[in-house]
């Protein structure tokens, strides 16, 4: 019997709105980090596997409050407004839409 192959997820750049953002992967005290100026994410080389997606997608997310120009809104009404949002998203949204994708990839693209 063959043993499945499974690849490991660590890409090196995502695309955001249109916009490449190079993933670097460093050691770092936080899990990650948007540098939207210099358009990197910077993330843990400590992390792995799913919580590097959740980390990834987290600082996109971080990415789209800037691209749409809300960062800007949300930094002066009250600066810690925008990582509230973003962890609301990380904890009820992102883990719906991975178990739906899941339901959803199974009965479209199985075998």
């Amino acid at each position: 019997m063959t043993k499945k192959i499974v690849p490991k997820y660590k890409p090196d750049k995502i695309t955001v709105g249109g916009i490449d953002f190079q993933i670097v992967y460093k050691t770092m005290k936080d899990y990650g980090e948007l540098d939207f100026e210099g358009r990197k994410i910077l993330i843990s080389d400590e992390i792995k596997e799913e919580f590097l997606f959740d980390t990834i997608m987290h600082e996109a997310f971080h990415a789209v409050c800037a691209i749409a120009g809300l960062s800007y809104i949300l930094e002066e009404s009250h600066s810690e407004l925008e990582e509230a949002l973003v962890r609301a998203s990380d904890n009820m949204f992102f883990p719906l839409f991975k178990e739906q994708y899941k339901e959803f990839a199974e009965l479209f693209f199985s075998e």
